[in-house]
């Protein structure tokens, strides 16, 4: 990405604009490595946002506020005791550098004082330092002792030291025109990158495009001066922007860039396409998360409901020979005669099969308790396969709800998405979780798609399958494959009927959203929507329905309809 000293020059300027002679009222840590400066100057409210996660280590206006953690870190502590209710006197940037510092007029109890927040976003060694006016360091976010860097550390009550400069050029250094003319190769942005720090890959590539049309093989001084010139002008150019592709925000920008294909989504601040854009990161990466997490307590709950029905049917097993006890029990009734304490088996006609049988006796009981013992067993087993059959049900009707649950991952793609399996992950008492007990009904957007006039619904998770047909009116048609997992479709007819293409259309989608999508004919159902009802007990989505007919067809997505 383009977070180069570039773009903190249009930062550093836009936030002194916002700004200065703002008070901090508040001072959040939501993270470890990430604090929130919530500012005030009499008209406006800002949250400022500065972090040096290494992956992402920026700073920027935001509107997504964080919260604070239970216990307060110590370096949060000593923000607020040493910069809350400060003002901001300017904010600025360090020429070429990824450096941006805050000024601050602090008061104490004594004086005023101030203060500086240096903004060191240089990936693995990105930083939050507050030095002194003296130029000492107060604390930072992250200790730099001499095991890890010998030649510059970061320590409470040292001298603030700046980032080494780089043994390279700066983008206003002539001798850039010289070097790009001796140039033989075919790639003079790679070389420039090599030779000149201040900016990322992709915007010496954009001033390469910008000075010659194309990445090539320079011809001569003029073309060499020409992308000299560029490197130069392209930081007084200021549209901040993003670029999407695939729906997707691919980066943030100071200017539109002509080398980068995408549509492009122009903002009135640089902040606000940071914010966005690592908005929708973050949502993708903590979207997916939480994706993952849901999905192991689900699957471990499919492994424990699995387990169970393995020991339920081999305790089955073991009772199914219940009716032989029954049977030992009588014939050892019908022969006690013959029988003696002390015996340890007994062989005796078994008139149920005219065959002579060998019946174990435990030498400590008479016949009559031995014939007890046996009848007892018969009676345990009996019952417990009485159990055991209403186990068994319950487990394989809850294994049917997990599996059917599990579906739901596929099309979850927002965070409302998520909500809803959630919702239902709760309902089946894999989640325990007051926030989600109170949640107001959901507002997830169903998958849609208009085909010939008619608005067509898919369900992307069991809740939007029962908003689905709870939703639909009389003359609306649902849809859903034959004898598999998928789901719900509703054709939203109004006071028309559907046509035969249109149902035909529909019951693609349907098709392409199941379990089936890979056959190349599948039967789908469809009939009204009033002829559909949830099955007591079922869970959400599942459903009873008559009146159907079926048709066979081909699955298409909704981009098959769309293009």
């Amino acid at each position: 990405m383009p977070n180069d000293a570039l773009n903190y020059s249009f930062i550093a300027k836009e936030l002194n604009e916002r700004l200065k002679d703002s008070r901090i009222e508040k001072i959040y840590m939501p993270d470890s490595n990430e604090i929130i400066l919530k500012c005030h100057n009499g008209k406006n409210t800002d949250l400022l946002l500065i972090s040096a996660v290494s992956s992402s280590p920026r700073i920027h206006l935001t509107r997504a506020p964080k919260e604070n953690p239970i216990v307060a870190p110590s370096f949060l502590m000593h923000l607020r005791k040493h910069i809350g209710n400060g003002v901001i006197l300017g904010v600025y940037s360090q020429p070429y550098e990824r450096v941006v510092v805050i000024d601050i007029l602090c008061k104490n109890e004594f004086a005023l004082n101030k203060r500086k927040i240096i903004v060191e976003i240089t990936g693995t060694y990105s930083n939050i330092i507050l030095v002194d006016e003296n130029n000492i360091i107060s604390e930072a976010v992250k200790h730099i002792t001499p095991d890890i860097s010998p030649k510059r550390l970061i320590l409470p009550g040292l001298p603030y030291s700046p980032i080494p400069p780089q043994d390279k050029l700066l983008p206003d250094d002539p001798k850039i025109i010289d070097l790009l003319t001796a140039f033989d190769g075919d790639r003079p942005d790679k070389y420039i990158l090599s030779v000149m720090s201040g900016m990322a890959p992709v915007t010496i590539t954009e001033c390469v495009v910008r000075a010659i049309g194309e990445v090539r093989k320079l011809n001569g001084k003029e073309e060499a001066k020409a992308i000299f010139d560029s490197l130069n002008k392209i930081y007084g150019v200021y549209k901040p922007c993003l670029i999407k592709q695939n729906g997707k925000y691919l980066d943030f920008y100071t200017s539109p860039f002509i080398s980068v294909v995408g549509e492009i989504e122009e903002h009135d601040s640089l902040s606000e396409c940071m914010d966005l854009y690592y908005a929708d990161k973050n949502d993708h990466g903590e979207l997916g998360n939480q994706i993952k997490r849901l999905m192991t307590i689900l699957n471990n709950a499919i492994k424990r409901t699995k387990k169970k029905l393995e020991d339920f049917s081999l305790k089955k097993i073991e009772c199914m020979d219940c009716e032989n006890d029954r049977i030992k029990g009588e014939l050892i009734t019908a022969n006690i005669y013959r029988i003696k304490k002390g015996e340890r088996t007994i062989s005796v006609l078994n008139y149920y099969t005219n065959e002579n049988v060998q019946i174990m006796l435990d030498i400590n009981k008479t016949p009559a308790e031995n014939a007890q013992a046996y009848y007892k067993k018969y009676n345990k087993k009996k019952n417990t396969l009485v159990a055991l059959k209403n186990q068994i049900e319950e487990a394989e009707k809850l294994l049917v709800k997990y599996e059917n649950a599990m579906n739901s991952f596929e099309l979850c793609s927002t965070r409302s998405d998520l909500e809803d399996i959630e919702t239902e992950l709760y309902q089946l008492k894999l989640l325990q979780n007051k926030e989600i007990k109170n949640r107001k009904k959901a507002t997830s957007d169903y998958l849609s798609v208009k085909i010939d006039g008619y608005k067509i619904d898919i369900g992307k998770n069991n809740i939007q399958n029962e908003r689905l047909y709870k939703s639909a009116g009389n003359k609306d048609i649902w849809l859903h494959v034959l004898g598999a997992h998928g789901s719900h479709v509703i054709i939203r007819c109004g006071e028309n009927d559907a046509t035969d293409d249109v149902i035909v259309k529909a019951a693609q989608l349907a098709a392409y959203y199941s379990k089936s999508r890979m056959a190349d004919k599948v039967a789908v159902d469809y009939t009204l929507a009033k002829f559909v009802k949830p099955i007591n007990g079922g869970g959400p989505g599942r459903v009873n329905y008559s009146n159907q007919k079926t048709v066979y067809v081909a699955p298409k997505s909704v981009l098959d309809f769309k293009n």
